[in-house]
């Protein structure tokens, strides 16, 4: 049996159905993938290494609230991203003033929406890339998870979707697990890089994805 070389839902995406890419292990259930979304995942993971050692590599879905988006919220995750990188400027900024030595952090990230018969609403997979040694720590990402970078992303999503602080929706969720602690360089024998690849290679699998005029389904930081 040929199986397709070319997206049907779209001619520019290669399909992808190798249950390795450049040394990393694939789900293969998830196959096919579109190998251009696999590259952009490699070279964010690559150049997240690269700029923190010690990374914190945190992965979560977000969802939307059942009242919708609000309408004034055209690119709700370039909205999210934005304020994350502003709250993340403004903590380093705060420690400059409690200590000589702060750490620095870029954030990067990778992210997926997608829409599917099972789950109607749309919703978005993420992983954020961030220096493990300005946040030592993520839980869950749930309403008790009292980590810096856990309150971070919830008052950031709440905010970018219009709810309270408060609302009794479940509008983050971590994954299992929901982060790995890796030591750059990227390295395809190293068994925890393996690990956290395989789990991210979901977010470019094409089954799902949410095909949207002028708006990609997938995108990733671009330092």
């Amino acid at each position: 049996m040929n199986l397709p070389t070319r997206n049907p839902m779209n001619h520019n995406h290669t399909l992808y159905y190798d249950s390795w890419y450049r040394g990393f292990p694939l789900w293969s259930q998830h196959a096919p993938y579109i190998e251009g979304d696999l590259s952009r995942l490699y070279n964010t993971m690559e150049r997240a290494l690269k700029g923190h050692n010690r990374t914190l590599a945190v992965r979560f879905d977000l969802k939307v609230p059942l009242a919708g988006m609000p309408p004034h919220r055209v690119s709700p995750m370039e909205d999210f991203f934005r304020a994350i990188n502003r709250k993340v400027k403004t903590k380093y900024e705060n420690e400059k003033e409690l200590t000589p030595y702060p750490h620095k952090c870029t954030v990067r990230y990778a992210q997926k929406v997608e829409q599917s018969v099972q789950s109607p609403y749309e919703h978005y997979h993420v992983v954020l890339f961030v220096s493990n040694d300005m946040f030592m720590r993520v839980g869950h990402l749930g309403p008790d998870d009292d980590s810096q970078l856990a309150v971070i992303i919830r008052e950031t999503w709440h905010n970018v979707v219009g709810v309270d602080e408060n609302t009794t929706e479940y509008l983050i969720h971590g994954s299992t697990p929901s982060c790995y602690r890796l030591q750059g360089p990227l390295d395809s024998f190293d068994p925890d890089h393996q690990k956290a690849f395989r789990h991210f290679s979901y977010l470019c699998k094409e089954n799902t994805t949410l095909y949207r005029r002028g708006r990609p389904a997938f995108t990733t930081s671009r330092k």
